[in-house]
């Protein structure tokens, strides 16, 4: 009898799946020299990276994936870091090196003879002698020397980020066993059955590369892509932990609900609102309040690979802000800053390719403050060239990514997806201001702190452009939710003109501009009591009071909207695993796959129509079926066991289908995953096995059945028929079908 496994049992999976979206990348950010939140905020993206660059990696040169892969590709990214820093950072005092490797290149001869040349050009001359201030100030020079006091966040920042990611732990683990149910409950949904199988499919070929998985419904092709970042990191986590499929990928979602988006979330939030103890405590707790993501992900599709995308948006967000100079108290240097959004964007595009597209919708507006920025200063002098070179930059690449978008062929299939409006335009407007997409409740206290957050976020830079960035998401999602036009559907065709995935891009800016919308709730206050009559030493004059007021703020905050709504988050995910109208699995028929696992031998597969969850079997037992998804582009062979297996005994072309396909055995059942959808009734070759020669029933369990393909089994030879007395053996004649 097969243990069911508890949410107490599934500790150490959700254990080595903290260790894998964290541990690989903090190795590599810590020895980056990077420090505090930024490190730890940047370590998902950087570790989710890794993951998926090894499996490429591992499939392209033939090894097999495994936990080593991405351990080793994290130690020898770490070994060139080292070198390259001590190759910079170690060097002779009397060396061009000794004072940085800018000034080793000017030392260079040819290098400063080209240099002179350009610094004869660009000097202005005349009107124009006395330009703006330049971009940089004096500000990170201060900064560095309190930096070096406090660290990089500020004296007890760090401390107030790891209880705030805590807390934001505990109620995401509170609302997925509420959600959930058991810790290995099934999600019932279209996609389920693809990422379960693709799971499997990962541990048992040893092949986790995106460039392959998409042959699991395309087998007919040497190469498909499908990005498998999130099938890699649950196979990670199964390997580790011994977890089943489900198990390992429930915990997966957890993490990246509970553990990735808060840290992500929390390094995006430290660059733009800067150092701020208080900011730390609460962005991780917010960033676990919004139904649009993550739990709407969770549930809807079920889209795991979006999930993971967007979770790792706001680190990415994080580094372009800084690259481009608009991050308060910054911390990333310009290279630092390029080599995680590069990375980021990387793992972006392992995750789902449809996140880097929401990358560019929000990155294009702290581009464009700081190309306004640029052409203020630089105008009207001899460097006007810059201004000019990055707004033709700036043009073109919207144009490309509008392309891309509106026309691109590459994206045509993604398009044709058509997801029909279901609301008006002045309600989608109300559900983007009170949070409450796709007709979900209303957040009113957290949709409060938005709006307040918004309005404050003019104060700074660092901080304007967040309100017209979260603006272009609910526009986006408006379209898709109200609207059915060739212009709504080419603007949001890359997202698949699905109102889910794009409702779940304005956490991202949202959460940022909730906090800010407590840290001025909680300013205002703490000015309002500065003002009256306290004495010099009451606790309000302290200097961690701004601190202890934001986090009272956000404590009310949590009070008032009932834990972040964990009720409401938890009755989403409940509506497709265990509420969904639509199941995969009767009662009883989870048992009778796990029994079926024992009985059909290693290397044998088995046949069986997926919209009767019979597909189930492969990622609960290992048993490669098939068809492990619901459709696809199946191979002609495929095609003849789908439509002709049960002729198996009166047409020798199924049994060549089913020797090329490795047919040995059919699993039937009754329809129960929409049996009104018309492909239901693709594979009629694998139902009514019964009153048919051929088959051998193996085992029962309700209405499902095990039978094996004998109608192919290959015959004795003469000689091994053992002599019967009283004559030669007469053939027995079988009934026709």
């Amino acid at each position: 009898m097969i243990d069911t496994p508890t949410w107490l049992s599934a500790l150490p999976a959700a254990l080595a799946a903290v260790f894998w979206v964290v541990g690989p990348g903090l190795l590599v950010t810590r020895t980056s020299g990077l420090r505090g939140i930024t490190a730890w905020g940047a370590a998902p993206a950087v570790s989710v990276a890794l993951i998926a660059t090894s499996a490429v990696l591992g499939a392209g040169i033939g090894v097999p994936w495994g936990p080593w892969l991405p351990l080793l590709l994290a130690v020898l990214v770490t070994v060139l870091v080292v070198v390259f820093r001590s190759f910079l950072a170690r060097r002779p005092a009397g060396s061009p090196l000794h004072r940085g490797w800018r000034s080793a290149l000017s030392s260079w001869e040819p290098g400063r003879r080209l240099r002179s040349a350009v610094v004869r050009l660009r000097t202005p001359r005349g009107l124009f002698a006395r330009g703006p201030e330049p971009l940089t100030t004096a500000l990170p020079h201060v900064w560095r020397t309190s930096a070096q006091r406090d660290g990089p966040d500020g004296r007890r920042a760090g401390l107030a980020a790891l209880l705030g990611t805590a807390v934001a732990a505990g109620l995401a683990w509170l609302t997925v066993v509420r959600g959930f149910g058991p810790v290995d409950q099934l999600s019932s949904t279209y996609d389920a059955v693809f990422h379960y199988s693709g799971i499997a499919h990962v541990l048992g070929t040893g092949d986790a590369s995106s460039l392959t998985l998409g042959t699991l419904t395309s087998p007919g092709q040497p190469t498909a892509f499908y990005p498998a970042a999130w099938h890699d990191l649950v196979s990670l986590v199964a390997m580790t932990s011994g977890a089943t499929v489900p198990v390992a990928a429930n915990l997966t979602a957890w993490v990246v609900a509970g553990v990735v988006f808060p840290l992500s979330a929390l390094l995006l939030t430290r660059h733009v609102i800067g150092r701020s103890t208080g900011a730390a405590a609460v962005t991780p707790v917010l960033a676990t309040g919004f139904t649009g993501f993550p739990w709407a992900l969770m549930s809807f599709g079920v889209l795991w690979p979006n999930l993971l995308g967007l979770a790792l948006l706001p680190a990415v967000l994080a580094s372009g802000t800084a690259l481009l100079g608009l991050a308060r108290e910054p911390v990333l240097r310009p290279g630092g800053a390029l080599a995680l959004g590069l990375t980021g964007t990387l793992a972006l595009g392992f995750a789902h390719p449809n996140t880097v597209f929401s990358l560019a919708v929000l990155a294009v507006f702290p581009l464009l403050w700081a190309l306004a920025r640029l052409i203020r200063h630089r105008m009207l002098t001899r460097r006007f060239w810059q201004p000019l070179l990055g707004l033709v930059c700036t043009v073109g690449g919207l144009a490309l990514v509008g392309w891309l978008m509106v026309a691109s062929p590459l994206l045509a299939g993604v398009r044709s997806f058509d997801w029909p409006a279901f609301t008006s335009t002045p309600s989608a407007i109300t559900e983007v201001l009170l949070l409450g997409t796709n007709n979900r409740p209303a957040l009113w206290v957290l949709a409060a702190m938005v709006l307040v957050g918004a309005v404050a976020s003019f104060r700074r830079v660092t901080t304007s452009w967040l309100v017209p960035a979260h603006a272009a998401s609910g526009l986006l999602y408006v379209l898709a939710a109200s609207r059915e036009d060739a212009l709504t559907a080419g603007l949001t065709g890359a997202w698949y003109n699905d109102s889910f995935r794009l409702a779940a891009m304005l956490p991202v800016t949202g959460v940022p501009l909730a906090v800010l919308g407590v840290v001025t709730v909680a300013g205002l206050l703490h000015r309002a009591l500065l003002t009256s009559r306290l004495p010099a030493g009451h606790p309000v004059r302290r200097r961690g009071a701004p601190a202890l007021l934001t986090t009272g703020i956000a404590a009310l905050v949590l009070l008032g909207s009932g834990g972040l709504s964990t009720s409401l988050h938890s009755s989403v995910l409940a509506g497709t695993y265990q509420l969904s109208a639509d199941v995969l699995l009767e009662p009883g028929q989870r048992e009778f796959l796990e029994r079926v696992g024992t009985l059909v031998p290693p290397g044998s597969v088995v046949a069986a129509d997926p919209f009767t969850g019979n597909s189930l079997l492969y990622p609960l037992t290992g048993r490669e079926v098939l068809f492990p998804h619901l459709i696809g582009s199946w191979t002609p062979e495929q095609t003849v066991v789908a439509t002709r297996l049960r002729n198996a005994a009166d047409d020798p072309e199924v049994c060549a289908a089913a020797a090329a396909t490795r047919v040995e055995y059919v699993l039937t059942g009754p329809i129960t995953f929409w049996p009104w959808h018309g492909g239901a009734r693709w594979y009629p070759g694998l139902h009514d096995i019964a009153p048919v020669p051929g088959f051998e029933l193996v085992a029962t369990g309700g209405e499902t059945a095990l039978w094996r393909l004998t109608a192919c089994d290959e015959p004795p030879p003469v000689d091994a028929v053992p002599p019967v007395a009283g004559g030669p053996v007469e053939p027995v004649p079988m009934p026709s079908p």
